[in-house]
């Protein structure tokens, strides 16, 4: 079996050598051979593996999602595991799209209010609103 570098790894990958060493220690990534000299050696599958954690993290899943994904891959799990992990990941997403979406209705309505104009002792749209927001989210917990 050809194996590679933890270097040639990091390129092929476009994932830095030290997140590889941090991927492994969090165990998402298989701990690798060693050489007689302890140099990691991978599998050329493990550049998929690495693309498929990077991609995973760019779509919003947490490590402990991207692990639970990798060991049901790992094992031929059973896909209803990983529909149910993509399923609160989803709910996860539209939630924050519900935020934020207040976020930017409120923060388009303060850039229309706020002059730009004046010093803030006056009072600055902006800063009150999001005061504001801390305050409701202080009196909602």
């Amino acid at each position: 079996m050809q194996t590679i570098s933890i270097g040639e790894l990091a390129e092929l990958s476009g994932v830095a050598s030290q997140a590889i060493r941090y991927y492994e220690k969090e165990k998402l990534m298989p701990a690798p051979q060693r050489t007689d000299a302890n140099y990691r050696r991978y599998p050329v599958d493990a550049v998929a593996r690495l693309q498929f954690i990077v991609h995973a993290k760019q779509w919003g899943f947490t490590l402990d999602e991207i692990r639970e994904l990798l060991i049901l891959q790992d094992a031929n799990g059973d896909r209803a595991q990983a529909k149910r992990i993509a399923e609160e990941k989803l709910h996860k997403i539209r939630e924050q799209i519900k935020h934020l979406s207040r976020v930017e209705a409120v923060l388009s309505r303060t850039l229309i209010e706020c002059t730009g104009e004046g010093p803030m002792q006056e009072g600055c749209p902006i800063v009150e609103a999001i005061a504001d927001k801390a305050d409701e989210r202080e009196r909602n917990h």
